[in-house]
């Protein structure tokens, strides 16, 4: 960049807030343009330079080729915005990935890194033009394309930020911090957005970069705080913020059809939210969408980890088991994999071995997942313990002895995210107590998490392992009947109840949707007796609703949601079942309005998510 001398306080500000002044300048005035122009155009030769840099870095990273990828960013990572962004990008995918301290610190590091290299590009301004901009509306045009896409690496990095702010504080002042730049961010991509309308663009492919961009950031705002249970919804539109998933999602579909730099993390994204986001909160994913998309990248990354752990994670939630762990076994083995990405490769493929009551194997890969990795060894060890205990009969005496010794280390493993500790794992610690309490046993305790984590609506296509399963929760109940006397008198409406929901769940799964509502009512009709238990009641109440929906009966199913939702607060995993229950009913009212002919008119899509406007 061509140095200038100081222009003085009159040349330092925008060019579209300059006065009249400017132009009684001495002779010097043609020299200042022609530095400004020679400066501008740097500037632009720089930044398509790095624009190029990242797009030949991301081809080289869904390649596989990570540490090339790396180096690219590397390169001019302490001068250029997309260079230092995409360095934080490569720190901040394993910081999440593992939690580890120190790589979050290196995460948050670069991310600072970035965020000033951002701030030293971005329009400046002084406090009387920002108070000017009040009654001004801001001057766009005469942006240059570096300050625009600095805008937009700031508002990527600022919510990165956030997002290690959770995972590193301990307290509430991490939660503000986050909160704020959640803000930030949100603020920006708003600011990007009037941005992408009335700037004059330098190049075409600057302008398709930074609308992809845009497109990315404001649909996976949309569509997350969509997501979140009515509580939290209610707060966020009190205080200026609203989402809508649909428009979110289209918008991440014009996001990958249109060139940018982002599309393929439009699809990256898209992908996470239809199979894993959307069937963790019990919504239905858009399986053939999802296809299309990985059939289409497979084509042009036919390696590529992300897409292929796609895959096998579709092939999971449609039930092919065996698929998906064939799948996931051709990930792990892929050479120069980073741990991390073989650590869910170990994990799915507990799911998809336990899902085919493989329980030796399953436990096998959660015994790998405790030896290699620090994300939560205290879900790995009960894990692989339940999935040991669900043997019966068959577990061996040296396989018993090592679920004690399970038991026991899982509770030493207990982290904390945000100076609170993780749901799952304080019910896991509590099924550690249960065992001892119930003198070494648990009540079909693999199975009870197969049901937990969703996954026996997608074995609804394997009807005889469905049958296999149902047996054996046939046999379990009689079991515990027969010998109810070595079973604690306190705790057996509690294995009774978890009997019937587990039952239910089972026949929902078959199609047998009566029989099923039986099991669950019989369940919630244990409320007044169960004693520790006291989150089978709404989940049992939420799975016979969902029944009374496919039945058909609607009005009711929302009913009972909204029962489920209100009446029942401070059980175990409430958080879980609060976003699954918020899904069903933006399902059931969404449905309603299409019935009734009063769905909202098909919108085109538009440069930026419609609904994600803050609320004066």
């Amino acid at each position: 960049m061509a140095e200038e001398e100081d222009p003085g306080p009159l040349n330092s500000l925008p060019r579209d807030l300059r006065g009249p002044l400017e132009m009684d300048d001495s002779d010097e005035e043609p020299d200042n343009f022609q530095d400004a122009a020679e400066e501008a155009s740097d500037e632009n030769t720089n930044l398509q330079m790095a624009l190029a840099d990242c797009e030949m870095a991301i081809k080289r990273f869904f390649n596989n080729d990570m540490e090339t990828a790396m180096e690219i960013m590397k390169s001019r990572s302490s001068s250029s915005i997309y260079h230092s962004l995409g360095v934080s990008i490569f720190e901040f995918i394993p910081a999440v990935l593992t939690l580890d301290s120190a790589q979050v610190g290196r995460a948050i590091q670069s991310l600072k890194t970035t965020v000033h290299l951002c701030n030293q590009h971005r329009r400046s301004y002084t406090i009387m033009q920002t108070i000017g901009t009040m009654i001004v509306k801001t001057n766009y045009a005469t942006m240059t394309d570096l300050e625009a896409h600095a805008e937009l690496c700031f508002a990527e990095s600022m919510l990165l930020q956030a997002a290690l702010c959770v995972i590193e504080g301990e307290d509430i002042a991490a939660f503000l911090r986050a909160a704020m730049k959640i803000k930030n961010s949100y603020n920006t991509y708003k600011e990007c957005s009037r941005i992408l309308e009335k700037k004059a663009w330098e190049s075409v492919e600057s302008r398709q970069h930074f609308h992809s961009g845009v497109r990315l950031g404001l649909a996976t705002f949309n569509i997350m705080i969509a997501l979140l249970p009515a509580r939290i919804i209610t707060l966020l539109e009190y205080v200026g913020y609203s989402g809508d998933k649909e428009a979110g999602l289209a918008e991440l579909q014009a996001g990958a059809r249109q060139p940018g730099l982002r599309g393929v993390l439009c699809e990256i994204v898209s992908l996470g939210i239809h199979l894993v986001v959307s069937h963790f909160a019990g919504a239905t994913p858009n399986l053939h969408q999802c296809r299309e998309i990985i059939d289409a990248q497979l084509k042009v990354y036919p390696e590529g980890v992300w897409f292929l752990l796609f895959e096998g994670r579709l092939e999971l939630l449609r039930g092919r088991c065996a698929l998906a762990a064939a799948t996931y076994r051709r990930v792990a083995e892929t050479r120069h994999l980073w741990p991390q990405l073989r650590h869910l490769c170990y994990w799915e493929l507990m799911w998809a071995s336990a899902m085919m009551m493989d329980w030796r194997t399953a436990a096998e890969f959660a015994g790998r997942l405790i030896e290699e990795s620090t994300w939560s060894r205290t879900m790995y060890c009960y894990a692989k313990a339940a999935l040991l205990l669900q043997l019966g009969e068959e577990c061996t005496s040296a396989e018993r002895n090592h679920v004690v010794d399970l038991l026991k280390a899982a509770p030493l493993y207990r982290q904390k995210i945000a100076g609170k500790s993780l749901p799952m794992e304080k019910w896991v610690i509590k099924r550690c107590t249960r065992y001892s309490a119930q003198g070494g046993r648990l009540m079909m305790p693999a199975m009870e998490l197969l049901c937990l984590w969703n996954m026996m609506s997608a074995l609804a296509a394997d009807v005889p392992t469905l049958q296999s399963l149902l047996k054996k929760i046939d046999y379990a109940s009689e079991v515990l009947e027969r010998d109810e006397k070595l079973w604690p008198p306190a705790l057996m409406s509690d294995n009774r109840a978890l009997i019937f929901y587990l039952r239910g769940c089972c026949l929902s799964a078959l199609g047998m949707q009566l029989l099923a509502i039986q099991q669950f009512e019989n369940a919630v009709a244990l409320k007044n007796m169960i004693k520790t238990d006291t989150f089978l009641v709404p989940y049992a109440l939420y799975e016979a609703a969902t029944c009374h929906y496919n039945l058909g009966e609607v009005n009711r199913a929302v009913r009972m949601w909204q029962d489920a939702r209100k009446s029942y607060s401070n059980y175990s995993l409430e958080s879980r079942l609060q976003f699954r229950l918020h899904s069903k009913l933006e399902m059931a009212q969404n449905n309603a309005q299409t019935q009734a002919g009063r769905s909202l008119p098909t919108k085109s899509l538009p440069s930026v998510s419609p609904k994600l406007v803050r609320k004066n």
